[in-house]
């Protein structure tokens, strides 16, 4: 794992938390899990999920026992909040997993694949730049083709439209006015709207 692309205070937080009991069914995803197969940019916030249910208040009771916990939003399978000044996330997540965890520093963390599937839905709802760049990195791995397969799978029983889904990909608007993420591999912004623009035209269905 490419642990440089941690920040600093979540490197520290990452510390705090290994082994806590309460951490056992959850797994680490999103962009920093990603960064940490990637290795392709800094990331500092926390996502972790879980296909199980939770009680979010007994989980912040539990979180504030670790360290400064700020900023709290709770919400049925939901809990977003500030540790140490590291955003994190705790969600419910019913959507199986299609290859297995890796254990790291006493943490589960998701496979790329899994990783890409909810970063395609992501963006579908409206993608940030970052998000868009971590796409591209993941389009070095998998064509879109693949990718789109796997979400199928991923997300089985989900009325989604494959067209739909394309068309949010090449959808850079919002995104180009928001900072390039801090990058440990260099590219630029236009070559990861080029090279996604590409690999949406090569779909087999009409836009």
């Amino acid at each position: 794992m490419y642990q440089n692309v941690l920040l600093p205070a979540t490197a520290e937080v990452i510390k705090k938390i290994y082994g806590v009991s309460f951490l056992q069914q959850f797994y680490l995803s999103g962009g920093t899990a990603l960064a940490l197969h990637l290795g392709h940019r800094e990331s500092e916030d926390l996502d972790f999920f879980t296909p199980d249910t939770f009680d979010p208040q007994h989980l912040q009771s539990e979180v504030q026992k670790i360290g400064q916990l700020d900023s709290a939003e709770i919400a049925e399978g939901t809990l977003n909040a500030f540790l140490d000044t590291v955003k994190f996330q705790f969600l419910h997540y019913p959507y199986p997993l299609l290859e297995p965890t890796t254990a790291w520093e006493g943490l589960a963390l998701s496979s790329v694949i899994d990783i890409a599937c909810t970063k395609i839905i992501t963006i579908s709802m409206r993608g940030s730049k970052k998000d868009f760049v971590d796409l591209y990195f993941l389009l070095k791995h998998y064509s879109l083709q693949e990718l789109f397969e796997k979400v199928g799978q991923k997300y089985q029983g989900v009325n989604y439209n494959q067209t739909h889904l394309a068309k949010s990909l090449i959808y850079f608007e919002d995104a180009d006015a928001q900072p390039m993420p801090r990058m440990l591999q260099h590219i630029e912004w236009e070559e990861v709207k080029t090279v996604i623009t590409q690999s949406v035209k090569k779909m087999p269905f009409a836009l």
